[in-house]
């Protein structure tokens, strides 16, 4: 997989645009205000840190899109994070209330494919012109369900196919628990792009070897492994307790 090397557009990276910032820089911006469906989903979420969260994250989607918006395109030049709209739509169901999010520029009336993951305070988030699938996903490296085990790992077990799992067998109890939280980010990634569940009709997307997910084989198809103190496209690093996966394709 490739590696984010740098910040800004890199010829490397056409038509891709990432960001990723701590869910709390969200409080200083409360001039973005969710939508009704929007807070309609938030009170689906228990009271607390989910519902906090998926506010929060709401809130920063906007402010980090409009940030990379603004250096992307002339056309895209003054966006504010309130006048953005972030939609979602199933083409399974027709619902709006979940499925495939993108985004939407009232002013210009353009649109741009976009994906984002929460995870341990942070958001990251991606975009793409509305002409491309794009998947992004975020894996705490602390997260207890990574770490080796000496012995049966039933998550290893569920999450992985017997291929990758020869292939983590292989590496050292520190470089397992790095690969496994890694692969996981790409598999939550491939899913998104494809406009899956994680565990779809295919069952979890295989990302090693000659079974992985056809999306990963498919000509124009990039993936890009995202590392600790990985800087995006604004500058800002990962921590160190994050990896992440981009996926995009046309």
């Amino acid at each position: 997989m490739e590696k984010g090397t740098g910040p800004g557009f890199e010829p490397g990276l056409p038509a891709l645009w990432w960001a990723a910032a701590p869910l709390a820089d969200a409080a200083a911006h409360a001039e973005v205000v969710l939508r009704p469906t929007e807070l309609t989903r938030a009170a689906g979420y228990l009271p607390g840190h989910p519902r906090d969260d998926f506010v929060a994250g709401r809130v920063l989607a906007r402010v980090l899109a409009a940030e990379l918006l603004n250096r992307a395109t002339p056309l895209t030049r003054d966006l504010r994070p309130d006048e953005l709209e972030l939609t979602q739509f199933c083409a399974r169901c027709a619902s709006v209330a979940h499925g495939t999010p993108r985004l939407r520029a009232p002013k210009n009336d353009l649109f741009f494919s976009l994906s984002y993951a929460r995870t341990a305070g942070w958001l990251l988030l991606g975009l793409a012109p509305a002409n491309r699938r794009i998947g992004v996903d975020l894996a705490d490296l602390d997260d207890p369900v990574f770490a080796s085990t000496d012995g049966d790992s039933l998550f290893e077990d569920y999450a992985y196919a017997p291929g990758e799992r020869k292939e983590l067998d292989l590496l050292p109890e520190a470089q397992r628990q790095f690969r496994r939280a890694q692969w996981w980010a790409l598999k939550e990634a491939v899913a998104k792009a494809a406009g899956e569940g994680i565990a779809g009709e295919g069952g979890i997307p295989v990302v090693v070897g000659p079974n992985r997910h056809l999306l990963l084989r498919s000509p124009g198809t990039r993936a890009m492994d995202l590392e600790p103190g990985t800087p995006d496209t604004l500058g800002n690093v990962l921590p160190d307790n994050l990896v992440g996966s981009i996926v995009w394709s046309p």
